[in-house]
């Protein structure tokens, strides 16, 4: 059994992890949930009574999911009977693989699409319909139990939509090929029309953990919910998320209200909460307070309680004059004692960037720069090669040894599922082939394609032999091709070179430049964000919103410690149509009568 010091956990924490029932665990935003989400996992580990069961967490994204597991190893607690992982690498585990034969579609053999692939489908079949004003980005799908769904709010193209996605469908079919819609799709075809699989795998799953229940889709809760009901109660979970920052409704995802969900699972949940932030000061806690859409407390609790907050609103700063106001920014918090490592710059779409981020290392040439967008090669996380590539492009040590060793057990698991013979190597001697690699190569993808190649014939590994590790190989490099012949005609000559891809993995360094969406689950001393217009927030296609912009802002508002500054430029184009001049702040701080700090 799991047993944690004294003074570890606050009660509201102990009491999640120690309920015995089934919880909808509501937590405000730095109330360490993920401290809690660990210590429960840990805790749950210790209860197991066989070899033949699992914990099962699932969490939004895989780097949420490498965190989680890292913090419960680190715990000295033993991850053999944990699962944790995104719900479609779930549904691909636990359904798809081992009874994919149950489906018609799928009894035949499968693999699963990468997104560079699919994009290069979807713009094919768009160019009959440019006049349209048709691209692939329109052509998004949301699997419901029932059937797909297209995403684009302009129904007048529908007839047009409909066309494009038989036809892309027909192609997957042909070539065995799903997508991750259909991975969600099948599975929860397959559990539905044969009920024993839920029985079998609640068997095995005493306990569930679902991580970021606002961002759920429809589908998700009903392939969960089968091997939960199958159980009738038997199975636990912990079910945990905060419904104010439902960010992803665009995508399908919504906090499923508790009478919903109870019916859905056949079963009672006890509600709790952890309402105690201890990220930021109360100033900025008061601030975000206002954009709440779901009513919960959120109680001031951290060191950083009574700091002195600077919270600010530019609405005069033109687009033109946009980059020497976030500079200004930049060095007034660093002056001040900020870390360049704690300050984030945001806006609500990866478009603008890109150019932010070149423009500012221009200005402040002192400073490093980190946006996930930089990234110079393809991270498709699905890949088998992007998984291969964390390990040549991290550097040995100690810090890095327990995750560098997973990693190798991840692509030692997918070797085998390839079928390569990996019977005799562990993950240590295979971390050791990795290691001892030597390569003098400067250009970041020449030095990977080397790298790949000499693990090939450690492993006596011939890629046309294996048309999944073949087929994923081609698709990483003439992505991660694509992508940097972008970066560079976007003014980043030197994207290319191995330093700028090993910075990829390397621990958070220097100024983050990202989306409010890329922000979520971060938290930075100073927060800047910009593009906070009318037309961006909420986003012009967006049907709902006037609602989720106050999500928007809360999400932006609640990863700061310390100080806030908050720009809607004027003079910038947001949409022709929607938008035309361009000059408008979004309604909600528009509305919002804050007294801001006056410099």
């Amino acid at each position: 059994m799991f047993i944690w010091e004294e003074g570890s956990l606050n009660s509201e924490q102990e009491k999640a992890i120690l309920e015995k029932e089934s919880v909808l665990l509501i937590a405000c935003p730095g109330s360490g949930k993920t401290r809690t989400l660990t210590f429960k996992i840990a805790y749950e580990l210790g209860k197991l009574t066989s070899n033949k069961e699992f914990v099962i967490a699932i969490t939004y994204t895989n780097r949420a999911a490498d965190e989680i597991k890292e913090r419960v190893e680190l715990l000295g607690v033993k991850t053999d009977q944990l699962w944790i992982g995104t719900i479609h690498s779930f549904c691909m585990e636990w359904i798809l693989k081992p009874y994919h034969l149950y489906s018609e579609r799928l009894k035949n053999g499968f693999k699963v699409i990468n997104s560079y692939d699919s994009e290069k489908i979807l713009s094919e079949l768009c160019v009959p319909y440019r006049r349209e004003d048709i691209t692939h980005y329109d052509c998004g799908i949301l699997a419901k139990t029932d059937k797909f769904y297209l995403t684009c709010p302009d129904s007048n193209k529908y007839s047009s939509f409909k066309k494009i996605i038989a036809e892309y469908f027909r192609i997957l079919k042909e070539n065995h090929q799903i997508d991750f819609e259909q991975i969600l799709f099948y599975a929860y075809k397959i559990i539905e029309s044969k009920p024993v699989i839920a029985d079998i795998l609640y068997k095995m799953f005493p306990f569930i953990l679902i991580d970021e229940y606002q961002d759920t889709k429809e589908i998700q809760y009903h392939i969960i919910s089968k091997i939960l009901k199958a159980g009738k109660g038997t199975s636990k979970t912990l079910i945990v998320g905060d419904p104010n920052q439902s960010i992803y409704d665009s995508l399908g995802g919504y906090p499923m209200p508790q009478v919903q969900l109870e019916k859905l699972l056949g079963f009672n949940l006890i509600p709790l909460s952890l309402d105690k932030n201890y990220r930021s000061s109360a100033s900025i806690i008061g601030y975000f307070d206002y954009y709440k859409t779901f009513d919960t407390p959120i109680i001031p609790a951290g060191s950083e309680k009574d700091y002195s907050s600077v919270i600010t609103f530019n609405s005069k700063v033109s687009v033109d004059g946009l980059i020497k106001e976030i500079t200004r920014l930049i060095i007034l918090n660093v002056d001040k004692g900020i870390s360049p490592n704690e300050i984030c710059i945001a806006a609500p779409q990866w478009i603008h960037i890109a150019s932010i981020t070149r423009r500012l290392m221009v200005e402040l040439p002192d400073f490093s720069f980190d946006g996930p967008g930089m990234a110079p090669f393809s991270r498709d996380i699905e890949n088998f090669w992007f998984k291969v590539s964390r390990i040549a492009l991290t550097e040995p040590s100690p810090y890095m040894y327990v995750k560098r060793l997973r990693w190798s057990k991840e692509v030692l698991n997918e070797l085998d599922s390839a079928g390569v013979d990996v019977s005799k190597i562990t993950n240590k001697q295979f971390l050791k082939i990795c290691n001892s690699l030597e390569i003098n190569e400067t250009d970041g993808l020449a030095y990977l394609r080397i790298f790949f190649t000499k693990i090939c014939q450690h492993l006596k590994v011939l890629l046309t032999s294996f048309p999944v590790l073949d087929e994923h190989f081609n698709s990483f490099f003439a992505s991660s091709e694509a992508r940097i012949q972008r970066l560079v005609k976007e003014g980043n000559p030197f994207i290319g070179e191995i330093e700028n891809f090993r910075k990829v993995f390397k621990q958070r360094e220097g100024i983050t430049v990202s989306t409010i969406h890329g922000t979520k689950g971060e938290e930075y001393d100073t927060v800047i964000g910009f593009g906070l217009l009318d037309g961006y927030v909420p986003h012009f296609k967006d049907s709902n919103g006037i609602h989720n912009s106050r999500k928007l802002l809360y999400v932006l508002a609640s990863r700061a410690r310390k100080n806030l500054h908050l720009i809607s430029e004027v003079n910038r184009d947001v949409h022709w149509y929607h938008a035309p001049d361009g000059k408008l702040p979004c309604d909600h701080l528009l509305l919002y009568e804050y007294n801001y700090f006056k410099e």
